[in-house]
């Protein structure tokens, strides 16, 4: 369904990263909206794999707070994807690869666009706290993929709605 735009945007960008060109705002919107579309279509599919319970929850405050978080520029895009990257970095191999390599290749789409801006990298917030939790919850890695990847579901839709945001640090 998204293959031929996925491949579209995915030599539209090696191209301009080759040439050392930043992509321009109105073809980054495009590239993440694709991106986007194509990743929860994944989530989707993945999830319909698995079949658990739609509405599974653990309780973490590191992990609740992504999908609510507001989105205010790329700061806090790349902080939020960030943390989902470190979650699914964690998780065993398997479906979750090809989820983790397109989360991946977002985040080398926005850090290129915070350096072409001259933004300043925050530091992720959620460090330590995190790392136990993950730690904590290691051998529940299939109900922590499903939550992590209900998240960035959640996170992506809010952020194909909320694309004027790439414009600011």
């Amino acid at each position: 369904m998204y293959f031929p735009a996925l491949l579209y945007t995915c030599i539209l960008s090696m191209l301009l990263l080759i040439d050392g060109i930043p992509i321009p705002p109105d073809s980054l919107k495009n590239l993440v909206r694709i991106q986007a579309n194509t990743i929860i279509h994944r989530i989707k599919e993945h999830n319909e794999k698995l079949q658990l319970y739609p509405n599974l929850h653990i309780g973490n405050p590191e992990l609740d707070v992504l999908a609510d978080k507001p989105i205010q520029g790329l700061g806090s895009i790349v902080d939020t994807l960030t943390t989902i990257q470190e979650v699914l970095q964690r998780l065993p191999k398997g479906h979750v690869s090809q989820l983790r390599s397109y989360v991946s290749t977002l985040l080398g789409y926005f850090n290129e666009r915070m350096t072409f801006m001259r933004c300043t990298p925050k530091e992720p917030a959620n460090g330590k706290s995190l790392d136990a939790f993950l730690e904590d919850n290691a051998t529940h890695h299939i109900t922590l993929g499903y939550i992590t990847l209900d998240i960035l579901k959640q996170f992506l839709q809010k952020l194909i709605d909320n694309l004027d945001q790439l414009k600011n640090c």
